[in-house]
């Protein structure tokens, strides 16, 4: 067993200064005040953490790990002309799945990786191509993942990518003792008609998967859906999508009559802050989903258009936003943005044993010193995690009850051969840039 003492312990919504968490194998046994700790062991392994913090792994429920090798590739830009004018055409030189393609993907998700796990994030969602070499990279990495292979329908009057999803069920479900799952994930409304939707519906009502879809990342967006007859809670509920678990990404824009029907779906929102301030999408409306009892994580979007995968920075923007958009300063506190960076984060994914340091939980645990100076004094040991704290004060990161990352070194992983990897590959991106 390993018992990890002295630090401050967060439990759902509580702080146990001095507190203990035990881990035994993959799953928390004990979190809480050290007077009700299980008696230790000769053979425990004891970690001594004063003056940190130990808190749940941060969830990341929408990214795309691959595009790290885009990072400021296209910035300043509007989220159609970031599309069509400089990913999709660099994405369409880099080959194909089963060719060059595989390569790129998996160097770009393994460079990811090593940003998300030094900051303490212990589980993805992640869309793109090539999602074998996605899977191999969280697998190695030691982390949790639901994968997506994004499917546009626009393009595939044979339904290929849809096989190819179907086919990366069939592969990875459960893989690595259950850390991989997958999702079926239609892109957007704006690249699947309604009847492709529907198809992507019945395929995963077939094979029991979640769905992952972007879904009104723009105010034009709801607004062509509006055209339509549609709004983007119907676009579920009128493809059958519904039928699943859905995780949307974005939803800056929902129409006024979305709030009661998502009440009555299983969904979750990955509010992505960064993404959408920094394309000009608009204020996600996350205190009123969450009054309707919608759970929202907190997700970075791809480094393309973020240009970081860092929870801390997510969780500030999420925060800011809310205050800043709604003027109320009470919107989204503290407490609530660190819940919603792990715990909601895992219910948007139907991860339902992740995201809490309670009994029967997954063992995903992050430490973090909270003794440098830029934290200093720590008044409340939320207010600094949440609006103080970088990623650069994570100490550890445990997954699944394993240490992966301690005090700069990544143990799962060769970190240099990975940046090596990654600058060649990033060669490639740059030379099919130049050329778009």
């Amino acid at each position: 067993m390993i018992r990890l003492t002295g630090a401050t312990v967060l439990t759902p919504d509580v702080e146990h200064p001095q507190g203990v968490l035990c881990m035994d194998g993959k799953r928390i046994v004990y979190a809480g005040p050290a007077a009700g700790a299980p008696p230790a062991a000769p053979d425990d392994e004891v970690v001594d953490l004063p003056g940190r913090a130990v808190i749940p792994g941060f969830v990341n429920p929408h990214t795309h790990l691959a595009m790290q090798l885009m990072r400021g590739i296209a910035d300043d830009v509007a989220l159609q002309p970031w599309l069509q004018e400089h990913i999709w055409p660099v994405e369409e030189r880099m080959g194909e799945e089963g060719g060059a393609l595989e390569q790129h993907v998996l160097a770009g998700s393994r460079l990811a990786l090593l940003e998300a796990v030094a900051a303490g994030v212990t589980a993805v969602n992640d869309m793109y191509m090539a999602m074998d070499r996605v899977a191999e990279a969280i697998g190695e990495a030691g982390i949790r993942g639901v994968i997506t292979r994004g499917i546009v329908g626009h393009t595939d009057p044979e339904r290929r990518k849809l096989r190819l999803g179907r086919e990366l069920y069939e592969r990875w479900q459960g893989a690595y003792g259950g850390r991989i799952q997958v999702a079926l994930g239609p892109h957007a409304p704006y690249t699947c008609s309604m009847d492709y939707l529907g198809e992507v519906a019945q395929a995963a009502h077939d094979l029991g998967a979640r769905i992952h879809i972007h879904l009104a990342e723009t105010h034009q967006e709801t607004a062509d859906l509006a055209a339509q007859g549609l709004t983007p809670a119907h676009v579920l509920l009128d493809s059958g999508l519904s039928r699943q678990h859905v995780i949307a990404a974005h939803y800056v824009a929902p129409a006024e009559s979305d709030f009661a029907l998502l009440e009555h779906m299983h969904v979750g929102i990955a509010h992505c802050p960064i993404s959408n301030l920094k394309l000009g999408c608009g204020f996600a409306p996350v205190a009123r989903l969450r009054e309707h009892g919608i759970p929202v994580g907190i997700g970075s979007d791809g480094a393309a258009s973020a240009n970081v995968l860092d929870p801390f920075l997510g969780m500030k923007a999420a925060a800011w936003m809310a205050k800043g958009n709604s003027q109320d300063p009470t919107q989204l506190p503290a407490r609530t943005v660190l819940r919603m960076a792990t715990y909601e984060g895992a219910l948007a994914l139907d991860l339902n044993d992740v995201g809490l340091l309670a009994p029967g939980y997954q063992a995903d645990v992050v430490v973090v010193d909270l003794r440098a100076t830029h934290l200093q004094p720590v008044f409340d040991v939320f207010s600094a995690l949440v609006y103080t704290a970088t990623a650069r004060d994570v100490e550890r990161v445990y997954a699944s009850g394993k240490l992966i990352y301690q005090e700069g070194r990544h143990l799962a992983v060769d970190r240099e051969a990975i940046l090596a990897e990654a600058r060649g590959a990033a060669e490639r991106v740059t030379q099919q840039a130049l050329r778009s």
